[in-house]
């Protein structure tokens, strides 16, 4: 019995999939699931290894058809090579002529870090990296408040309270103040040539960026800076 040659070509969105028949014309000649989950692998905006393919429908029947036959594989709907998807495989004669339709039903999963609590947070807690713990998980579908990465997480204020195990959402996550109202904090003069650190006192809360009010304390005067780092502010000239 011959060998079954296979080649897979994505161009365009397109994957076209030359195979040789079997010679006694066996079904299951042509493997279209296989043939599916490379165009998967080829297409998908996952890093390799990173997602695993499911049908939900069987592999089609009485596809014994003689000859060279070309396979042209599209995702039919969505195209996010995540969760529940459709894909049409249209099938070629020698000729370019259309023998046959199939479609195939198949659940995408997506391995995803997950970023969730090492113990019960309280509202306010400003997180560090021994509050997070990184696990990974089987998704079907990206959150839209899903956090991608620690550095997200570590150095903010926690907006609710949340339990041990629990996954963090951006949503509870706020930009912690590095200057605290009616604290101390240096105010750095910076014009180049010339620096001046003196010390003010600041008048609200600011994050990282910000502009404050500081007033000064040798003139008692109010200034605007802004927050550079943990207790320490700019002026701009």
């Amino acid at each position: 019995m011959k060998q079954t040659r296979m080649l897979i070509t994505a161009i365009l969105g397109l994957v076209l999939l030359a195979v040789a028949a079997h010679a006694d014309n066996k079904p299951g000649a042509y493997p279209l699931q296989a043939a599916v989950r490379e165009y998967v692998e080829a297409n998908m905006p996952w890093p390799p290894g990173t997602a695993r393919v499911d049908f939900l429908s069987a592999e089609p029947e009485n596809r014994n058809l003689d000859g060279h036959v070309t396979l042209r594989i599209e995702s039919a709907g969505s195209a996010d090579f995540i969760g529940d998807m459709a894909f049409l495989i249209r099938s070629f004669g020698r000729g370019g002529n259309l023998i046959r339709t199939d479609t195939l039903r198949a659940r995408i999963e997506v391995l995803q870090n997950v970023f969730v609590a090492t113990r019960s947070l309280s509202p306010g807690t400003v997180l560090t990296d021994h509050d997070v713990r990184t696990i990974q998980k089987w998704v079907r579908r990206i959150q839209p408040q899903a956090v991608s990465s620690l550095e997200d997480i570590v150095g903010k204020r926690l907006s609710t309270q949340i339990p041990a195990g629990a996954e963090f959402q951006a949503f509870m996550l706020k930009e912690a103040p590095l200057v605290r109202k009616g604290r101390m904090v240096k105010v750095v003069f910076d014009n180049g040539p010339m620096q001046i650190i003196t010390l003010g006192l600041s008048e609200e809360d600011g994050t990282a960026g910000s502009m404050v009010r500081v007033r000064n304390i040798s003139s008692n005067k109010i200034i605007y800076a802004r927050v550079l780092s943990d207790s320490l502010v700019g002026i701009e000239y």
